[in-house]
């Protein structure tokens, strides 16, 4: 099965898989483009992709150290808790100013 989000950081060669990616695409068979929060993770979506075409790219993937990413869970909740103690002081840090 093909997943929704792949990481292109650890791709041992990122030209010949974006190559074939766009082919896919232009072929029909599927429809990718990279995030906006990071140009190494693309979002992949099957348009047409056969069994064997299916099977072929996850191996593909494979040989080339691209890897399933849970995107959706790395971003689905930046709302940058971790700033939240911080912005309590901002304006007490301006005033030593």
């Amino acid at each position: 099965m093909l997943g929704k989000y792949y990481s292109l950081d650890e791709c041992t060669n990122v030209e010949v898989v974006t190559k074939k990616l766009e082919q896919l695409q232009e072929d029909g068979k599927i429809y990718f483009s990279n995030t906006e929060q990071d140009q190494d993770i693309i979002k992949i979506r099957d348009t047409g992709l056969s069994p064997k075409e299916l099977k072929d790219l996850v191996l593909f993937f494979e040989k080339n150290d691209v890897i399933e990413y849970d995107y959706e869970d790395a971003y689905e909740d930046d709302d940058f808790d971790e700033f939240d103690e911080f912005d309590e002081f901002d304006d007490d840090y301006e005033e030593d100013f």
